[in-house]
């Protein structure tokens, strides 16, 4: 399902009502939540109303769909972009799990991460981005290493993207694809051009076209 929004602001009071209304469920039902989230400009308006819910955020723990190989200082970090635009006021309670533990050994690293993120097996909601090329988390086209991204069985892959920092850290398609609710963010006509080709032309975002419950969208 598409919803089209007439503004961004719409759309993310939309999209923010639905993720908490999923955490909530989640918590009344099991216990616990889990929210996997990623990175770039376009979610950021959406963090900054997530952290003024209210919600029993001690029962969540957040992670990120992908990472960047680089320090949380960095301008390129996702953490620093969640940790200093959601887990702020009301979600500063949550849990979060980076990926990126040690910066000097990619490979250790991605040991760790593969065990710290055994908490997301079955995530209760991913929000997903698109790139214009049509690539999601760090899941790229014409990428070796996202080919295998796309086929492990392991809940995540480090892979290969086409522009700076070019080292990245992903969740799997076999992790994302057990979320409970999946949802793609996106602004622009063109991306939605996109979408509708994603199939035909194998894009990556196209392995995701039976998991996505609602894409959020605007001009």
């Amino acid at each position: 399902m598409i919803l089209e929004f007439e503004s961004k602001e719409k759309m993310f009071e939309s999209l923010c009502n639905k993720v908490i209304e999923d955490l909530k469920e989640a918590i009344k039902t099991k216990g616990t939540s889990t929210l996997l989230v990623s990175g770039g400009s376009t979610p950021k308006p959406l963090f900054q109303l997530l952290n003024q819910c209210e919600l029993d955020w001690e029962k969540v723990t957040v992670g990120l769909v992908d990472e960047r190989y680089v320090n949380n200082t960095s301008e390129f970090s996702n953490e620093n972009l969640v940790t200093n635009n959601l887990l702020t006021n009301q979600a500063k309670k949550a849990t979060f799990v980076p990926m990126v533990f040690n910066i000097e050994n990619e490979n250790l690293n991605l040991e760790m991460v593969k065990n710290a993120y055994k908490v997301f097996e079955n995530p209760t909601v991913v929000l997903l981005g698109m790139g214009d090329d049509g690539h999601t988390a760090s899941i790229f086209p014409n990428d070796e290493a996202s080919i295998l991204a796309n086929s492990t069985t392991e809940l995540i892959a480090i892979t290969n993207a086409p522009n700076h920092p070019k080292r990245r850290i992903t969740c799997s398609t076999f992790l994302l694809k057990n979320a409970k609710h999946t949802y793609l963010l996106f602004t622009g006509d063109n991306k939605k051009v996109i979408l509708e080709e994603a199939k035909d032309k194998k894009y990556p975002i196209g392995e995701f076209l039976d998991t996505i419950e609602t894409v959020y969208f605007t001009k």
